[in-house]
């Protein structure tokens, strides 16, 4: 991954990304957090993704989330995942508790699939995913979250 350029020489701090480009089973919106699709092989086990399920169980976070879509899909197809770096406006659930430094997991059990969710000290699961370092509030078309935060993806090192 880059360094974290901070000179301004071309004008513009440069925040490292990481993009991986996977097959989507369903539609998908840019923002909403993914998960590996264990159920179908397109382009082998592993190479297909779908929106972040919820827990099965109380505080339990999807077990699988990884990173965030950068682009829509309205169908099943080819789509651009961001595994690492700054995301701007993901899709969080609204949380009285998401506040700027809050770590970020899969959708808990209740909440929306495809929305991260708030740590709390009951959460159990899946991985950290991301960190929020801007809380944005309410946002326009976000289908089942009243928050979007921009976050930092932390890399789980599966692509």
């Amino acid at each position: 991954m880059a360094i974290h350029k901070v000179d301004g020489v071309d004008g513009d701090a440069n925040f490292p990304k990481k993009f991986v480009t996977l097959h989507g089973t369903a539609a998908i919106t840019k923002g909403q957090c993914v998960q590996i699709d264990t159920d179908d092989t397109t382009n082998g086990l592993g190479g297909s993704v779908k929106i972040a399920t919820v827990g099965a169980n109380a505080n339990e976070s999807g077990p699988m989330c990884f990173g965030v879509a950068a682009e829509t899909i309205t169908e099943a197809g080819t789509i651009k995942i961001q595994t690492a770096g700054k995301f701007e406006d993901a899709f969080v659930v609204d949380a009285a508790d998401t506040v700027v430094g809050h770590a970020l997991v899969g959708p808990l059990n209740g909440a929306t699939a495809g929305s991260l969710s708030a740590q709390t000290a009951a959460t159990f699961g899946g991985p950290v995913v991301a960190y929020a370092i801007e809380v944005e509030g309410t946002g326009t078309g976000e289908s089942g979250t009243a928050l979007r935060c921009d976050i930092m993806i932390i890399d789980q090192g599966l692509f």
